[in-house]
């Protein structure tokens, strides 16, 4: 006999009017939401994959057929092979420096040192703080006229005038590369710090036992111990930051001289200022077509680390 499905709390901060209307809607059961949200996604998908097929007019939506004229004059643009190579080094140098630090940062906070507790909220800090105050707080303290960071540097005597690197064409890449590093290296941290406290013990007395030193343990039991949640934190982050707009847009708006411009930045130019909808739907379709090559290698990663740890 079935029992009637009862009510789900709903927790202060999810309480919303759509909340609820969702889920007494639904009596509970979560799978219509995802469903619902699942289905419009792969209509937007499918009609961005549809438009880049066309031109598109910016007001009447009409739909001219060009074939895929789209993706040739997206291959022949310079602006276009600029903001990918720039995308790439954006997502390399992020990939690079956050899978590092991140690692280090939880091999420490797993060390048993005085004060941890609070190092590790110290840490998550600015996982937490939102993008726009992020940016507000780095522009205002590299003002090139008043900026704190500036000040600081001319009164320590390592630069003659106040800095602004988000204005400088060849600093203002590392200068978002090292933000973006800042706020999200947090995200790292943590998977993998979860990951290490269910590393077995036994594990790393067995190797040090069998001689292995630091390094030894490091490479032999906690690096595979960790790589499998390392990889799929890289593969979220990898997917994250190819797609991420508001810290570029916002530190540097793709300037100066669009030495900035990423993708994400490029599409907003097609689709808003040039009004060219059908070309910006061929750029984010090419985008999400080297994003699941990407997930694939992943994947095969993940499933390489998760055999050789068993």
């Amino acid at each position: 006999m079935p029992y009637p499905r009862r009510p789900v709390p709903l927790p202060g901060a999810v309480g919303t009017p759509i909340v609820v209307a969702v889920i007494e809607a639904t009596n509970g059961n979560w799978r219509a939401p995802f469903i619902i949200f699942g289905v419009i996604g792969v209509l937007f998908a499918v009609g961005s994959v549809f438009d880049s097929f066309f031109h598109v007019d910016f007001l009447t939506r009409e739909h001219t057929f060009l074939g895929l004229d789209n993706y040739r004059r997206l291959w022949e643009d310079p602006a276009v092979r600029g903001a990918f190579g720039r995308s790439v080094l954006w997502v390399a140098g992020n990939m690079v420096i956050q899978a590092a630090a991140g690692v280090a940062v939880a091999l420490l906070l797993n060390a048993g040192l005085r004060g941890q507790t609070l190092a590790r909220g110290l840490v998550l800090f600015p996982y937490v703080v939102p993008a726009v105050v992020a940016a507000m707080v780095f522009r205002f303290a590299f003002n090139d006229t008043s900026g704190m960071a500036g000040y600081l540097l001319r009164t320590l005597g390592l630069s003659d005038t106040l800095v602004n690197p988000f204005a400088d064409p060849a600093t203002v890449m590392f200068a978002l590369v090292a933000v973006n590093c800042w706020k999200y290296v947090p995200f790292i941290v943590i998977v993998v710090l979860a990951r290490l406290q269910t590393l077995p013990g036994e594990l790393r007395e067995a190797a040090a036992l069998d001689g292995a030193g630091r390094f030894g343990v490091f490479r032999y039991v906690t690096l595979p111990w960790i790589a499998p949640a390392l990889i799929v934190a890289m593969l979220m982050r990898t997917i994250w930051t190819a797609y991420d707009f508001d810290l570029p847009y916002l530190l540097s708006g793709g300037g100066p001289m669009d030495t900035s411009t990423t993708v994400p930045l490029e599409i907003r130019k097609l689709a808003f200022a040039d009004q060219d909808l059908g070309l910006a739907s061929a750029l984010a379709v090419c985008v999400a077509i080297l994003l699941v090559a990407g997930a694939r290698m992943y994947v095969r990663a993940y499933r390489a680390s998760e055999d050789a740890t068993g």
